[in-house]
């Protein structure tokens, strides 16, 4: 008799290992999958980032130019030079000679 019970034991031991096993297996399989999906995510957003840092380095260097332009702007000898060359303005006795563009 104490054979038959020791199977039965031995039986639900196999069966407990078993079960638990299975869900090991599910949760890494869970894992595994999730963990692809987060990478394809991952991915996208690092292509994201890059091109929105390419954007903002172009947005800086068009800052800095028009910084500049600006500060131009507070010389006078610019504002003429300007003026002369937009507006056809001539100082006293200059003559302006207009050309066209030959494309």
């Amino acid at each position: 008799m104490k054979s038959s019970s020791a199977t039965s034991k031995k039986k639900g031991q196999k069966r407990r290992i078993r079960f638990f096993l299975f869900f090991v297996l599910i949760f890494f399989i869970w894992t595994g999958y999730t963990a692809y999906l987060q990478s394809g995510l991952l991915s996208d957003k690092e292509q994201q980032l890059a091109n929105l840092k390419e954007e903002q380095a172009a947005a800086q260097q068009l800052q800095a130019e028009l910084t500049y332009k600006a500060s131009r702007l507070n010389d006078k000898d610019y504002i003429a030079e300007l003026a002369r060359k937009n507006h056809y303005f001539s100082k006293p006795g200059e003559i302006i000679y207009v050309i066209p563009d030959q494309k």
